[in-house]
């Protein structure tokens, strides 16, 4: 046999050999171990949070859904027998877990909105209070000094409704 034709060989039994393991991509998709099946929407219903604190009369509840960092939900505070609050939160989750918000709300025929920050922990949505201050006069109430608010304010988990 010439070096031609060894080579003409070499090459064809390279095609062929790669040929016979070359799956088409539906076969080597049943071949793969199945994965437990999973609705595309679970991963957002996983992130989807409600908490509720009841005392006396009064209630607060919070929902949440965290999607990565980004952080959405609403938050309703009914006091007995008084104007409440009803608003959407909206912001992110921080590096050391915190949740950053803005609470926009509706509270006795105003729009207002103010900073919240949150964090969940063991079942329970913990809410840091502290003197909030409209610093620059245009409704956005803020911590006067974040540092020195405190996680004082605690709701149970819920069902979501």
């Amino acid at each position: 046999m010439t070096p031609k034709n060894q080579l003409i060989v070499i090459c064809m039994s390279v095609v062929g050999f790669a040929a016979c393991n070359n799956q088409p991509a539906a076969t080597a998709e049943a071949n793969k171990p199945a994965e437990a099946a999973k609705p595309a929407d679970a991963a957002k219903a996983d992130s989807k949070m409600c908490f509720m604190k009841a005392e006396k009369k009064d209630t607060t509840t919070v929902s949440l859904t965290i999607d990565g960092d980004e952080v959405t939900g609403e938050m309703v505070w009914n006091p007995y027998q008084k104007d409440g609050a009803t608003g959407k939160l909206s912001g992110k989750k921080n590096a050391v877990g915190e949740l950053e918000l803005v609470y926009d709300y509706m509270i006795e025929g105003s729009n207002q909105s103010e900073t919240k920050v949150m964090k969940i922990e063991n079942d329970e949505l913990l809410i840091k209070k502290g003197e909030l201050v409209d610093a620059k006069n245009d409704g956005h109430m803020t911590f006067k000094d974040v540092t020195k608010a405190k996680f004082s304010e605690k709701l149970s988990k819920t069902a979501c409704k």
